[in-house]
Formats: C-alpha cells, sequence, structure tokens
C-alpha cells in the first residue's frame, strides 16, 4: 500500500461519518419528538409491573408472610426496571437489564452498603463462594433465601451488623 493511500481513506471516509451521525441525531430527534413522551415512560412502567410480578412470583415469602413487616415496596423511576423490598432489616434490590436480574441486599439502616447474595450467603457460613451459592435469577434466590433469612436479618440489625461486617 502507497504511504498516501490510509490518509486518502480517511478523508473520504470523514464525509460519511459525519453524515451517518447527522442522520442518527436527526432519527433519534424525530422519536423523541413522536414518540418518546409517551412510549418510553409506557414501556417503563410495563417492565416495572413485569419485575414486581416476578418477584411476587419467586419470593413470595417476602412479599406475602404474615409475620413479616413488609414496609413498602419502591419502585424507582430509571432507565432500567428496578424495586426496592423492605424486609424487617433488610433492603432488597432488584434490578433488571437485558433480560438479567441483579440482585443485593443492604441493612435498613445502612441503605448504601449492599451485598451480592451469593457472596453473602457463603460469608454467612464462614465458606469460599461456591457455585451452589451463586445467584443467577429470581428464582435461584427464592431457592437459596428462604433458610437464610432470618439469619440474614439477624446479621444486618443494627447492633450485629458490624461484627458481621468484619466477615466480609
Amino acid at each position: 500500500m502507497k504511504p498516501g493511500t490510509k490518509l486518502r481513506i480517511a478523508e473520504l471516509a470523514r464525509p460519511l461519518y459525519y453524515l451517518f451521525l447527522g442522520v442518527g441525531f436527526l432519527i433519534r430527534m424525530l422519536y423523541i419528538v413522536a414518540f418518546g413522551w409517551w412510549l418510553s415512560p409506557l414501556i417503563r412502567r410495563k417492565d416495572n409491573r413485569k419485575l414486581v410480578a416476578d418477584i411476587t412470583a419467586n419470593l413470595y415469602f417476602l412479599i406475602s408472610d404474615p409475620q413479616a413487616n413488609v414496609s413498602r415496596i419502591g419502585i424507582l423511576q430509571s432507565e432500567f426496571p428496578t424495586v426496592k423490598v423492605s424486609w424487617n432489616n433488610l433492603l432488597f434490590t432488584f434490578a433488571r437489564w437485558h433480560g438479567e436480574t441483579n440482585m443485593s441486599v443492604a441493612p435498613q439502616h445502612a441503605p448504601r452498603e449492599s451485598y451480592q447474595l451469593g457472596p453473602l450467603f457463603a460469608a454467612m457460613e464462614g465458606r469460599h463462594l461456591s457455585e451452589r451459592d451463586v445467584v443467577y435469577d429470581l428464582a435461584d434466590a427464592g431457592r437459596l433465601l428462604p433458610p437464610r433469612l432470618q439469619a440474614l436479618n439477624t446479621a444486618f440489625s443494627e447492633p450485629g451488623f458490624p461484627a458481621f461486617k468484619e466477615r466480609l
């Protein structure tokens, strides 16, 4: 290849790049003006309702337990469906993005200190993380969480959390 060929190709491709950039910008603006103001919130609400329904189906013991002190289920306004469920000393956060559901738990008194469920289960039992602790979806959480829920609630209580945090 001749020394100036790459430069000529780059000079020819530059107007095409700006043309595609401009067309993309125009399409995005047309979408926002025509559909974005009503379609995006509608889709977001539908996704949030589906996530709440999945949580209710798989983690029914967090929602329907008569002994539980369920103070609220909060749906957050964000780009992806996000639901917070408060249960006694625990604050569960569920977020779904591109079909993948991320679950974390934090103490009520320190909501910014959240932890993934799998490593938390391993730390509670004083062992290394293994394949049986990994939580891939809500069905896994529904299978692994009930036997550990009371112990997790005690560990995340205000007096018990500092000692438990050292084990993490």
